[in-house]
């Protein structure tokens, strides 16, 4: 049975899908996507290092939407692996893609109401026409080549977005806001090491029959599906 993702549903008409294919580039920028759960990350470090306890009940919300964040933003990380470069394959939709789909919406979803809380409706619902933007440019895609920087910039242009919205009017803003730059330098540059460790430890240590079969593995539950036209 085709399947169709809701812009598709709601008449756009995607192209992307004819050309899209594994590729490295669009593998790498799937990692865009945790500069937010960096973001996040150094507000809440900072607020539990320069503000003193006990919290007023409005940043216990924050905190805990912003860890919430975290974990949303760091698991649309994998799912968009998974979608967009282990598992994808020209014409068809994988199990992997409808997951990281629903997830994406999911998390876009819960980052507008975060920053609708802190910044009003007209600031998120600018954010939100930039990134709907910019994943229908993705979309509308011609050629491979095409589809590989736009959707590798529809990456880096949501992860961008979800950290400003993570550092526009953060909660604690007047005794957080000098120690949040230094602190996100040092996740991010955390996060950056980890990545590069984890992908050469990968690469020198994994044999290839072994990587072949866990994708094998994964395979399985692929489940790819013919894109409607």
């Amino acid at each position: 049975m085709a399947v169709k993702n809701l812009t598709e549903m709601l008449g756009f008409k995607a192209s992307a899908y004819k050309h899209w294919d594994p590729n490295v580039v669009v593998g790498l920028s799937a990692f865009c996507l945790g500069i937010p759960s960096c973001a996040f990350l150094s507000v809440v470090i900072c607020i539990v290092q320069a503000v003193t306890p006990p919290y007023g009940f409005e940043t216990w919300i924050h905190l805990v939407f912003y860890a919430i964040l975290c974990l949303f933003y760091s698991f649309a990380v994998i799912l968009c692996a998974l979608a967009d470069f282990v598992f994808i394959r020209r014409n068809h939709r994988s199990y992997y893609g409808k997951v990281d789909i629903f997830w994406a919406s999911l998390t876009f979803f819960a980052s507008n109401v975060n920053f609708a809380l802190r910044a009003g409706i007209v600031e998120p619902a600018l954010c939100s026409v930039l990134a709907v933007a910019a994943f229908l440019y993705s979309g509308s895609s011609k050629s491979f080549d095409q589809w590989v920087f736009r959707h590798s910039l529809w990456h880096l242009i949501a992860g961008c977005i979800g950290s400003y919205g993570a550092f526009r009017l953060a909660p604690e803003g007047p005794q957080t806001a000098a120690h949040i730059w230094p602190m996100f330098g040092i996740v991010l540059g955390a996060y950056l090491v980890a990545i590069a460790a984890s992908l050469g430890l990968c690469a020198i240590f994994l044999p290839k029959a072994l990587r072949t079969s866990v994708w094998e593995f994964g395979a399985k539950y692929a489940c790819w599906k013919a894109v409607a036209t």
